[in-house]
C-alpha cells in the first residue's frame, strides 16, 4: 500500500509504504504525483515513510512487462522501514539519477530537514 500524506515539506511528495506495493500503487499514487509536482514546482523531492510490515513491490509489477519504472526525480529520502530498505538504498542509491538518502524512524527529522533542503520550492 502506498497513500499521500500531507506534505513535509513545500515541494516535496509525501507518501506512506507499508506491506507489498503494487503497479496499481505505482499508477494511481506515484505517477500522478510526479506529473503534478514537476509541473507545479518544475522538480521532483519524494518523502517515502515506511512501517516495518513494507515487503517491497509485487514480483508481478516488475517482471517484464516495464510497470514500474521510477520516474526521473531530484532527491529521494526514505524513512524507516525494515532493515533491508537502508540496505537497499545505500546500495543501490549511487546508481540513482537523484540525490537518495535513508534516515532511521527515530531521525525522521533529520530526513525532513534533508529533503527540504533540497527542494527550491
Amino acid at each position: 500500500m502506498l497513500c499521500q500524506i500531507p506534505d513535509i515539506a513545500k515541494g516535496v511528495i509525501s507518501l506512506f509504504a507499508s506491506g507489498r506495493l503494487s503497479a496499481q500503487d505505482y499508477r494511481t499514487r506515484l505517477q500522478p504525483a510526479i506529473k503534478s509536482y514537476r509541473n507545479d514546482w518544475g522538480q521532483v523531492c519524494l518523502y517515502i515513510e515506511a512501517d516495518v510490515l513494507l515487503e517491497g513491490w509485487e514480483f508481478e509489477s516488475l517482471t517484464g512487462s516495464g510497470e514500474v519504472q521510477l520516474p526521473a526525480f531530484d532527491a529521494l529520502v526514505i524513512v524507516g522501514g525494515p532493515d533491508w530498505v537502508g540496505n537497499a538504498v545505500r546500495l543501490l542509491g549511487p546508481f540513482m539519477q537523484g540525490e537518495v538518502a535513508w534516515f532511521p524512524l527515530e531521525r525522521k527529522q533529520e530526513a525532513i530537514v534533508w529533503v527540504a533542503k533540497r527542494s527550491q520550492a
